[in-house]
């Protein structure tokens, strides 16, 4: 049995891998200094995986407290996922390979494993990024923006006037408060630039162009959006399945 694991900058994903497939998948919020609490409070009942293999965006200094704890609990050395100018059939767009994040990287491979054509790739997380594939499993490449909650903290922190909006829905058009202003202008934002991508894709691919969005916020902006987008919510999970399989 393998553990498979997803650092971003806020969550930590996992969820167990054998032939089978994926268990169910798991979420927990996280910081630097809370780290390895959090890792007691959320794996304590976990029976020792044979293997862990890892996608880490969060830098070393996290990846070396992940190492110490599951050197520690499980005596396994973790497998951390790396980018590769190919992998299963998909031909990496970057030319320094190790600019592009490995979270991108898995959700590009497991798009092409899923569909085995063009697709727009979203990841609402932290940051936003939007990856295009071709038809043929090229990697076209990519975007990175902030994210609804960066955005808004920008605003909260960078101006004066302007509160913490706190937990307030998206309106339809113009909004007739500060908070609602705030967060239906980042989340419009958001959408009218995966909007514009997904219809020059379109000019190119036609109806080949599958969508995907994966990430934490994805079910907030998905109902938004003017095309119709599949959620893949572990899609990275998948990516970091297949690494496993080809490891296995």
């Amino acid at each position: 049995m393998n553990l498979l694991v997803d650092i971003g900058n806020s969550r930590i994903k996992w969820a167990m891998h054998d032939v089978s497939g994926l268990s169910a998948c798991h979420a927990m919020f996280y910081d630097f200094s809370n780290l390895m609490n959090v890792l007691d409070r959320g794996w304590k009942n976990i029976s020792a995986p044979d293997r862990v293999f890892i996608s880490n965006v969060a830098g070393n200094k996290v990846a070396d407290k992940f190492i110490r704890w599951v050197n520690k609990h499980w005596q396994v050395q973790p497998v951390f996922a790396g980018v590769t100018n190919t992998a299963y059939g998909v031909k990496n767009a970057y030319a320094e390979i190790t600019q592009l994040g490995i979270d991108r990287w898995l959700a590009v491979i497991a798009a092409w494993h899923n569909y085995h054509s063009a697709a727009c790739i979203v990841d609402c997380g932290t940051a936003i990024t939007i990856d295009g594939l071709s038809d043929g499993g090229q990697h076209l490449g990519g975007l990175i923006m902030p994210g609804r909650e960066i955005m808004q903290q920008a605003l909260f922190q960078q101006t004066h006037g302007i509160p913490e909006p706190g937990n307030v829905e998206v309106n339809e058009g113009f909004t007739n408060n500060t908070a609602q202003g705030v967060v239906t202008g980042c989340s419009m934002a958001i959408v009218a630039l995966i909007d514009r991508i997904v219809h020059d894709m379109r000019s190119k691919f036609d109806e080949k162009l599958v969508c995907v969005i994966t990430g934490g916020d994805a079910g907030n902006i998905i109902n938004l959006l003017s095309v119709e987008f599949i959620h893949e919510p572990h899609l990275v999970l998948h990516g970091l399945a297949l690494m496993a399989e080809k490891n296995s």
